[in-house]
Formats: structure tokens, C-alpha cells, sequence
């Protein structure tokens, strides 16, 4: 498969949370590297892509903006095609040794401020970040009761419930819009990011209800992710707020009636003040706010 393909692959994958399609970036561009003469104007016009059509993926921005610099900077020093090459594989290897334990730090410190034995925990979507917090769970013998929502409208939920019953955990899958029959049942919920900001933070569609019926029943929110994903600046306070492009109406409804408009979108914006706690691989935030 050509590496034009493959980030289309990329680009119409709606089940992967952004550290996993990260992944996909990644191991794509170095099978290019591996088994093709390097084009950096064809590199530049198929990640450009990529940025364009995950405008609010902070992770992916996050590897992006460094290696289109990297490529910028290789031309601009005229690098021939086998440094261009050394250059690319080694700024790839060095990056994914930087941030490969950034998720297992974050796992580690919430694991130690939030006891997570004996307790029924609400999660939503399908998120890395999730995973390996799991993960960290499962090697200290300790599994969680699960209430996994199923995450229209592709229900990519199916994927983390699978996920987290193999690794031991009894799960209950259930209609994200039926949290509230559930609340009383759970002792928490914790979800992944797309993208933290000063104000609040972006993640799949559903989080910021979820977060709401959380601070109505007084229990504890969470949310945890890498350090990649903080940015400085107030979401609301953005030029452009609207940070992603409508998706598939059909997901929604096929063949919807001709005076029917079926929106669809996947993200939304939850504010700060309906988090407990963001749990990072080198810090974590209690808010205090009400």
C-alpha cells in the first residue's frame, strides 16, 4: 500500500483515540522511509492531510509541527536523500523514546492519588490514555468493575470494552445517554483528551454530559492524558472555535428525508470546572472551582 493510501486509511479511521493514530503516523512514514527514495513535497502534502483533517488531535500536532520543521531543515541544509533518510529515522526514534512511558507515568501517578481496588468506574469512548491506565492496573492485580459506554455514532466503545475484559475487568456496556439510570451505581468516571486547555478540554462527543450528570450525583471526574496534549490559550478564546469538520450524515441517518439535516460531529468541549482532577506524566491539576 502506497503511503498516500495509507494516511487515508489513516484519515477515515472514526475508532482510534489520537495516541493510536499517532501510531499509525508513525510506523506509515517509516515504511516509506524504508522502502522508497524520499519526496518531501509528497511528505509535506499528505501530512498536511492529516493536520487538516484532525484539526484539534494535539498529539498528532504535536509530532507534526516537529517534523515538517525537521524536513524544512533538511532541505534548507541541502541534505541529499540518504541523509534526509539517517535524518528522518533518527528523529523518529528519538521522539518515540521520549514520549513512549509518558502514559505509563500519567497511569502511575493517578494510581497513586485515586484508589481504584474494589471500585466501579465509568469510562467513555475508546482512549489510549485509557488503556494503559488499565494496563498499569491489571499488573498491580488490580481490576475494576467497568461501565463502558458504547460511543455513537460508530460505537467505538465496543473496542475498549473488549480491550479492558481481556485484561480482567468485568464490564457493563451501556447507552452513553443512559448515564444517568447508572450514576448511583458508579464511584467515578475517567476519560482521555484530545486536547487540554486553560478553560476546559476537547474529547469524543458525550464527555461534557457525562462530566454534567458526574457533578450533579457529587461524583468524582477525571481525566487523563499526556503532557503533549496541554495547550496555554482558552479554547473559547480561539479565532476560529469551530475545530472540527462535520462527519458522515449517513452515520447518522442514510437516506435522511429531503427537509432533514442530520449533524454530525465527533468531539466537544468540556469545561474545566466539571473536572476533578487532570492526571499528566509530570504533573497533575485539582481543580477547585465551582
Amino acid at each position: 500500500m502506497s503511503f498516500e493510501l495509507k494516511i487515508k486509511e489513516i484519515i477515515s479511521d472514526n475508532y482510534s483515540g489520537s495516541a493510536a493514530l499517532l501510531e499509525k503516523v508513525i510506523r506509515s512514514i517509516q515504511t516509506y522511509v524504508n522502502h522508497q527514495e524520499i519526496d518531501p513535497d509528497y511528505l509535506w502534502e499528505n501530512l498536511n492531510n492529516i493536520t487538516t483533517h484532525f484539526p484539534d488531535l494535539a498529539v498528532i500536532h504535536h509530532f507534526l509541527q516537529q517534523f515538517l520543521n525537521l524536513l524544512d531543515d533538511l532541505e534548507q541544509r541541502g541534505a541529499d536523500k540518504n541523509h534526509m533518510a539517517i535524518g528522518i529515522e533518527l528523529f523518529v526514534k528519538n521522539y518515540i523514546s521520549e514520549w513512549k512511558d509518558s502514559m505509563g507515568q500519567a497511569a502511575e501517578r493517578m494510581a497513586r492519588r485515586v484508589k481504584f481496588q474494589h471500585k466501579k468506574i465509568l469510562v467513555h469512548s475508546n482512549s489510549s490514555s485509557i488503556h494503559v491506565l488499565f494496563e498499569h492496573l491489571a499488573l498491580h492485580n488490580i481490576f475494576p468493575t467497568v461501565y463502558q459506554t458504547m460511543s455513537g455514532p460508530v460505537f467505538e466503545g465496543k473496542l475498549q470494552a473488549r480491550a479492558l475484559s481481556d485484561l480482567g475487568c468485568k464490564v457493563r456496556f451501556i447507552n452513553e445517554a443512559a448515564v444517568g439510570r447508572f450514576i448511583d451505581e458508579i464511584d467515578f468516571a475517567v476519560v482521555g483528551a484530545d486536547n487540554v486547555f486553560t478553560d476546559g478540554f476537547t474529547n469524543k462527543i458525550g464527555t461534557y454530559p457525562i462530566a454534567l450528570v458526574c457533578r450533579e450525583a457529587a461524583k468524582p471526574f477525571y481525566v487523563i492524558c499526556d503532557s503533549r496534549k496541554r495547550s496555554p490559550i482558552d479554547f473559547k478564546s480561539r479565532v476560529n472555535p469551530v475545530f472540527e469538520p462535520g462527519k458522515p450524515s449517513e452515520e447518522l441517518w442514510k437516506n435522511a428525508p429531503t427537509a432533514i439535516t442530520p449533524e454530525n460531529y465527533y468531539f466537544e468541549f468540556t469545561p474545566r470546572r466539571l473536572v476533578n482532577i487532570y492526571f499528566f506524566d509530570d504533573t497533575w491539576w485539582e481543580i477547585n472551582e465551582e
